[in-house]
Parts: structure tokens; C-alpha cells; sequence
């Protein structure tokens, strides 16, 4: 039986993608330059998915309450897009069969962030701690495993940041 959850795209839809992603995000930085952009989510579905059908209400609710604490309160979709100056969180919602970005929903100084990867269930999962602001929100991709696009930006993010400990 195929995976419902194991999509593939193509080069050419990521690239569509991603530039669509990119058109979206300019008018939301401020007049700043973009160096790159791409779509995140929290962490952690497969938990929420089995809360859903073990536990019913009161476990899925703690399960997502704790996805969104490790995500910084970050919202469940996200833009992240890279200046040279900030990282930019933007919240995606969905409208149709895309996502269009709603607000900003969370903005830092690249300078004062750290940045580490570690890799889970297929995924490259994305630490950005900002320890001016006490924050810390720890990503996936928007995908249920790693592509190219995602990779790229992670790497680009990383650069010019300090790594974490």
C-alpha cells in the first residue's frame, strides 16, 4: 500500500513554489533585502495524530499545548525568511489549495541568534534561539521529510549565525 503521507514533488514544483513563497514574503520585511525563504511547521504531528485517535480531546489538546510551547508559540505554519539584518517568522494560513501569509508573528536580529539542526524521523529539525530575547522555537519542515529547498534554507540561516551549544 502506498504512504498517503510520502509526497513527492518535482524540481520544477518546488521551484514554482518557492518563488511564489518569496513574491508573498517581500512586502512583509520592511523594505529590507530577501536572502532566502521557506515554509516550516511544528514539530511533532505523529504525536498529535495518535492523541487524536487514542485519547480523544483532552490528550490531543495537551499534545498540541506542548508542540506550541517547544515552537516558541509560534503558530502551526510558518514563513521563515532571511534578511541580512533579521529572521523573519511570518504565519501562513490556508486559503484554497495554497497558503497566503496572515501576519508577522515573530521577528529577530540574526545576530543575536543561535541556530542548531538535529535530525528526526526524517526530518532536519530547526533550533533558533534568540538569548537577547529569551526565546527559543524549534521547527520542522513543511513537509513529512526533507527536500532540497528546505535544506537550503536551513544551511543559509545557519550561516552568519552562532552555532548553538
Amino acid at each position: 500500500m502506498r504512504n498517503p503521507f510520502n509526497i513527492q514533488y518535482s524540481e520544477e514544483e518546488l521551484e514554482k513554489a518557492k518563488q511564489q513563497l518569496i513574491e508573498d514574503v517581500r512586502p512583509h520585511l520592511h523594505g529590507e533585502e530577501l536572502l532566502t525563504a521557506g515554509r516550516f511547521r511544528r514539530g511533532g504531528f505523529s504525536a498529535s495524530y495518535a492523541a487524536s485517535k487514542a485519547g480523544g480531546g483532552v490528550a490531543y489538546a495537551a499534545v498540541n499545548l506542548v508542540r506550541k510551547k517547544r515552537a516558541g508559540g509560534l503558530p502551526q505554519h510558518v514563513a521563515l525568511a532571511l534578511t541580512p539584518t533579521h529572521l523573519y517568522a511570518l504565519e501562513l494560513k490556508q486559503k484554497g489549495r495554497g497558503l497566503q501569509i496572515k501576519r508577522e508573528a515573530a521577528v529577530w536580529d540574526r545576530s543575536a541568534l543561535r541556530v542548531s539542526t538535529e535530525q528526526r524521523m526524517g526530518c532536519t529539525m530547526l533550533t533558533i534561539e534568540s538569548s537577547s530575547e529569551g526565546e527559543k522555537a524549534i521547527l520542522a519542515p513543511a513537509g513529512v521529510k526533507d527536500d532540497p529547498w528546505t535544506l537550503g534554507v536551513i544551511r543559509e540561516i545557519e550561516s552568519g549565525v552562532a552555532p548553538a551549544p
